[in-house]
C-alpha cells in the first residue's frame, strides 16, 4: 500500500515530476516494501526459522516484521533524502513505525497485520486530505470499506478474533496520524 499511495501523491495536481525519477521511486518503495521483505521470509523458511510462509504460528512472525522494518526504514531514510516533497518520506514514516509497533505486539499478543496495512493506507489517504493536497475522501471511504471486507474475510478463516482486528485497522491509522505530527 505504501507505493500506491505515493504513487497518487506524486501525480497529483500539486506535485509533479520527471517520469524517469517517479519510476525510479516507484521501484525503490516496490523494491524495498514488497520484494526485500518476501525474500527475507524465504530465507527464513529455507533455515526453518519459520514454519510456511503464511506464518501461521504467533511467535514466529516478529522477526520478518523486524526485518521488514529494516527495510521500511532505509526507504524513509532513502526518501528523506531525495528531492521530494517532505510528506512521501512522511508516509514511508509511517509504515515504517506501524511495522515495529506491529511486530512488537506481536511478541505479547496477536494482531491483524492485514488491517494493520489497509489502515495506514486509510491514514495516508486521511493525512494528505487533512494536509490539503487534495480531496482523497474517495480513498478514505474505500479504505474503510476494504477494512470491513477484509476484517470479515479474517474473522470468517478464524485468522483473527474481533479485537485483533480492529486494533489492527486503528494502529495502521494512529501511526500515519503519527507520523504526521512527527514531521
Amino acid at each position: 500500500m505504501p507505493s500506491y499511495a505515493v504513487y497518487l501523491l506524486l501525480n497529483s495536481y500539486s506535485f509533479k515530476m520527471n517520469e524517469k525519477i517517479g519510476w525510479l521511486i516507484y521501484a525503490l518503495v516496490f523494491l524495498n516494501t514488497c520484494l526485500l521483505p518476501v525474500f527475507a521470509t524465504l530465507v527464513l523458511k529455507k533455515f526453518g526459522l519459520i514454519g510456511s510462509m503464511q506464518i501461521e504460528i504467533q511467535h514466529e512472525r516478529s522477526t520478518p516484521y523486524f526485518i521488514s522494518f529494516i527495510f521500511f526504514t532505509s526507504t524513509w531514510w532513502l526518501l528523506s533524502k531525495a528531492p521530494l516533497p517532505p510528506i512521501v518520506a512522511q508516509l514511508m514514516l509511517g509504515a515504517s513505525i506501524a511495522i515495529l509497533f506491529t511486530g512488537f505486539i506481536n511478541l505479547a499478543v496477536k494482531i491483524s497485520a492485514h488491517l494493520v496495512g489497509i489502515g495506514g493506507a486509510t491514514g495516508a489517504f486521511l493525512v494528505l486530505g487533512l494536509d490539503g493536497f487534495q480531496d482523497f475522501s474517495t480513498y478514505i471511504i474505500a479504505g474503510f470499506f476494504i477494512a470491513g471486507c477484509l476484517g470479515w474475510a479474517r474473522l470468517q478463516l478464524n485468522a483473527h478474533r474481533p479485537v485483533e482486528v480492529y486494533s489492527g485497522f486503528l494502529l495502521g491509522i494512529f501511526c500515519q496520524v503519527m507520523a504526521d505530527k512527527l514531521s
